[in-house]
């Protein structure tokens, strides 16, 4: 994207609205659809992500800009691996604690990286919520149930990241992703 569209969206608050909402739509449309185990949720989930690709850029959320782009990866992984029957695995402790491990060092690895050498407005939580976001997507598109058991966690801090950034609509949609997370977790 060039400087110049990328200024005059930044500076248009009502065309930021209207990609914010736009995406917050598609991205509760893909987690209801995956809820409810539709294959053709990914395309939401992707085109909700691109949105936030540019929205998380321009309020300097650097690491959850990349980690939307990479939801848009993972959205075409996950509609390539979807069969017409979803099989859903578990996870004990045991084999979730590496992935818990990881994310950890990740976390303070970024952080560290966000804060050193960036104008990060809040380098340590979008570090926490990149990283762990990253695992919990793996979970989920390789249809391992404990993934809401992360989302969990996850949205709920995404949501105060996107209120502190002034994303109403971001905070919003995370804090419903919260309460589906525990929907899923318990039903799915």
């Amino acid at each position: 994207m060039s400087t110049a569209t990328s200024t005059t969206i930044k500076n248009s608050p009502k065309t930021l609205l209207t990609i914010e909402i736009i995406s917050t739509v598609f991205s509760l449309v893909y987690t209801l659809a995956y809820i409810q185990g539709q294959s053709w949720c990914f395309l939401f989930g992707g085109l909700g992500a691109l949105g936030f690709v540019l929205l998380c850029w321009i309020k300097r959320i650097y690491a959850e800009s990349a980690l939307q782009f990479f939801y848009v990866l993972f959205a075409i992984y996950g509609y390539l691996s979807a069969q017409d029957e979803w099989l859903i695995l578990h996870h004990s402790l045991e084999q979730s604690l590496p992935f818990v491990l990881a994310g950890a060092a990740g976390t303070a690895l970024l952080g560290f990286i966000l804060k050193r050498f960036s104008d990060a407005a809040s380098p340590f939580l979008d570090a926490f919520t990149t990283i762990y976001s990253l695992v919990a997507t793996w979970l989920m598109v390789s249809f391992i149930h404990e993934n809401w058991l992360y989302w969990i966690i996850i949205n709920a801090v995404s949501a105060v990241l996107y209120y502190r950034r002034t994303l109403y609509f971001g905070a919003l949609l995370f804090l419903i992703y919260f309460f589906l997370a525990i929907y899923g977790y318990f039903n799915v």
